[in-house]
This record gives structure tokens, sequence and C-alpha cells, in this order.
């Protein structure tokens, strides 16, 4: 199969040598990463049929050699609407911010149970206080995601390793993920499964008997807003909300209610309505919430490139022998102006 690769995308040196050698010399062309508004240069656009990248360019009708499309994203939001052709193969990244995002959910559990902030407020004032509250547990708690993929997964093997149990919320029976990337290449079979599994008709009951909520499902038109007030007022007070997912899935308005009122006992967000946050926010003010910048995937860490680019290295790998790819997204799933 003779391929033409456009990578619009950060290039980790050793994965373009990797991806070179795959496909032999004159085969794959660097560009800077295009924005939505830009367009590919007319003679990449013409014979490119596969293109890595974060965002689909303007102009994609252009594209017409495209076959496959891997995003550097997770998330594919950014392909709402989009007239991208049916027989275009659409892979995302999930599986390459897993480990910092569990990493990221294990550390504001602790950071909010053992009550972090109010803590460092006390050294800040040089008072020596401690208040039981500042001496807490996880272990005995109980975490539930909403949803259960990769990042769902692997942040419940940090919670168990903590002693906690793990509950979720799914529209089906969650399961070993298949079919995905995963950098530790760990078999299907093991996988965290859950203490309980709760349909989307049993919410209030999963809502109820949480400590931690961790919102771990992609963003779509069937997701935003799910975790809306009745969720949220199916907590116990003393629960707390995590989300390095998507800021649109919870209800803006309910959970700052929730944060103010003391419906819940904190949040940590690493994802917002509005990015940046405004300095202005009122957000910024509550006492018992965490605001992190979108860090949590840590993609400027020394990890993140190597894992893309072994993650884009081992899906051509399949192209080439003709083997399923990796992180397909069904097409249901996103949502195009087809």
């Amino acid at each position: 199969m003779s391929e033409h690769i456009v990578v619009a995308q950060p290039v980790d040196d050793d994965g373009l040598r990797r991806v070179r050698d795959l496909v032999g010399p004159g085969r794959v062309d660097c560009i800077a990463p295009c924005g939505p508004d830009e367009r590919l240069p007319a003679a990449l656009a013409r014979t490119a049929t596969v293109l890595f990248a974060d965002q689909l360019p303007a102009g994609v009708e252009d594209l017409t050699a495209l076959r496959w499309l891997q995003l550097g994203s997770a998330g594919y939001a950014q392909l709402a609407g989009a007239p991208l052709r049916p027989d275009v193969a659409v892979t995302n990244a999930s599986g390459v911010n897993d480990i910092p995002i569990a990493e990221w959910c294990l550390l504001m559990m602790l950071t909010l149970r053992r009550r972090l902030p109010a803590m460092l407020a006390e050294q800040r004032a040089r008072r020596w206080n401690r208040a039981a509250a500042f001496q807490a547990e996880l272990r005995g708690g109980r975490v539930g995601f909403v949803g259960y993929g990769n990042v769902g997964q692997e942040a419940a093997r940090l919670a168990r390793s903590a002693g906690l149990e793990i509950w979720t919320l799914t529209r089906s029976a969650p399961g070993p993920r298949t079919g995905r990337f995963d950098p530790l290449d760990r078999p299907a079979s093991d996988w965290p499964e859950p203490d309980r599994a709760f349909g989307f008709d049993r919410g209030a009951e999963f809502y109820a008997g949480l400590d931690y909520l961790v919102v771990a499902t992609p963003s779509t038109s069937s997701t935003r807003g799910l975790v809306d007030a009745a969720a949220l007022a199916a907590l116990p007070s003393h629960a707390v909300l995590l989300n390095p997912a998507r800021a649109h899935i919870v209800d803006e308005p309910a959970l700052r209610d929730a944060l103010v009122s003391g419906g819940i006992a904190g949040a940590a967000l690493d994802t917002h309505y509005r990015s940046p946050l405004a300095a202005d926010d009122p957000v910024w003010e509550l006492p018992n919430t965490v605001i992190t910048p979108h860090v949590s995937g840590s993609t400027g860490s020394t990890y993140f490139l190597p894992r893309l680019w072994d993650l884009f290295h081992r899906n051509l790998t399949r192209r080439l022998a003709g083997e399923p790819l990796l992180n397909l997204i069904d097409p249901a799933d996103l949502e195009l102006g087809r």
C-alpha cells in the first residue's frame, strides 16, 4: 500500500524515524500544526492518504485521497459538523494521557480529602493546627466513575491500590477495553473490574453512595449536562467531584450552587466552561475548589510525544498489514456534518 502521510503535529524525532522506516523515503511530510481555519498546502491536500493532526484543517473536501485521520488528542469534539467522508477512518489518542490523568485524580482525591488548601492556609498564617479534618484517609472510601473507558480504568487501578471501592455508571455493561492503545501493553483481561456497576436507570443510587465522583466520559451531545442538578443533589454532602474530562458534561450553574451551598464538599476542575478561565471568574475564589489549567493529561511532559508517536507507529503498522486500527472511533459518535 502506497501512503502519503502528512503530519501537522509536534514531532518526536525517534517516532518520526520509525514511521519513515515503515513507509520509505519521500512518503512523510511534516508541517506546522494547522488551526481549524487553515488549509493544508494544495499539493499535500491532493495526495495525503493519512493525516496525523490535532485539528481537522479547513477545506476537508479538498482531501480527496484521505483514508485515515489520526488525532493527536483523546477528545474529538473538534470534528463535530465536519464534512468528513464516511470512508475516512478516524482514530483518537486515547491511552496516551491515561497515566498522568489517573495520577491527577489520585492527587486531587488526596488533596481534597486531607484538605490540603486549608492546611496550606494555616501554614501561611503560621498556625499549628492538628485538626482531625487534616488527618482523614482515602482507604475504605468509595469512588464512582461516570464513564469507564481508558481514563476511568487507569484511575480505578490507582484508586483500588489506595484501598478505595470502585463503582461505575455507564450506558452499557463495563468490560475489558479491546482494540485500544495501552502504552504499558497490558492484556485486555488485566482490567479493574468494578465492585458495583450501575446503568443510567439507577443513577440516583449510584451518586448517593459515593465519596468521590470522577467524570471520565467523552464530551458528546448525549453527555452534555449529564451530571446535572439532580445528580449533584443526590451526592452526599461530604462527597467531592473531580472533572479531568470536559467541563460541559457537568451542569455549570448546578455545580456552582452545590459548591457554594455546601451541597458537596468540594471539587477539582481541570476543564472549564471558558478557557482560559477569566481572572474575574468567581470559581477562582471558591475555597473548596482546586483549579488546574487543563494539565491533567501532562501534554507538556517528556513522556507525551513518545507515547503519541508510538500509538501512530503501531496504527500505521496495522494499516500497512491490513489489520484493525487501535482507538477507532465509531462513526455514530463523531457527529459529523455529512
